[in-house]
């Protein structure tokens, strides 16, 4: 997939691999993350590769898919982790790279603030934190309580707000949005977020590219099917 214009050209990489559904399930999870594949390996400012292909002298970063690391070269090891993937791809394009994969959500979340309790949303989930449309503007700093549930399991998670946005004149911001940070007493709950968030980009993958989720390839990437089972 390629789109038009210097943003798309700043962020273009390269999947090279025997699998083509592999390659099909990689190029999708990257261009869901904004990272546009193309065919012709000179236009790539990242090359993935499986090793033991062939590739032409490239300026691209060539980053080898391997099933035991390299001593010389960067690589990545299969099956794949996405949390590894991702902020080497963002260290490589920004000078402040985010460190952890983000990823579109609807969910209600009720916060409690002062033993004050509103209804908001969920539109943005990280492992670490997330951003969340309110009725009522939050103020930076502020510590409050969240609870939300995701497939089917209850969040308790106590939380700090890292910035506010105010509703604006936007459909998509007609209300007020924070960004807050989780700060559970468990950190499982971190691993288990990393988890389901690895599992959804996987997933929604699929999905767009009509693959199965029975499908060999996927043993190519370090998914589980049930993120919350430590947990219980």
């Amino acid at each position: 997939m390629l789109l038009g214009g210097k943003q798309a050209e700043i962020k273009q990489v390269a999947v090279e691999t025997r699998s083509q559904q592999f390659t099909q399930l990689l190029s999708s999870i990257l261009a869901e993350w904004k990272f546009f594949s193309v065919e012709d390996l000179t236009e790539a400012r990242v090359v993935f590769a499986e090793q033991g292909i062939e590739l032409p002298d490239l300026a691209a970063e060539v980053v080898w898919l391997t099933l035991q690391p390299l001593s010389e070269g960067r690589c990545l090891t299969t099956p794949l982790s996405l949390s590894q993937l991702y902020p080497l791809l963002e260290t490589e394009y920004f000078p402040t790279p985010r460190r952890h994969i983000r990823i579109a959500i609807e969910a209600q979340v009720n916060v409690c603030l002062d033993s004050a309790w509103q209804e908001c949303r969920m539109v943005s989930l990280a492992e670490r934190g997330g951003r969340i449309v309110c009725q009522e503007k939050l103020q930076r700093g502020t510590s409050l309580q969240l609870e939300m549930q995701i497939e089917g399991k209850l969040l308790q998670l106590p939380a700090e707000v890292l910035y506010s946005i105010p509703a604006g004149d936007l459909s998509c911001r007609s209300l007020p949005q924070a960004g807050v940070l989780f700060r559970p007493t468990d950190d499982r709950v971190i691993k288990m977020l990393r988890r389901f968030i690895e599992k959804t980009c996987v997933e929604s993958a699929c999905a767009r590219e009509g693959i199965s989720l029975e499908d060999p390839c996927l043993s190519r990437v370090d998914f589980i099917d049930d993120p919350w089972r430590e947990m219980t």
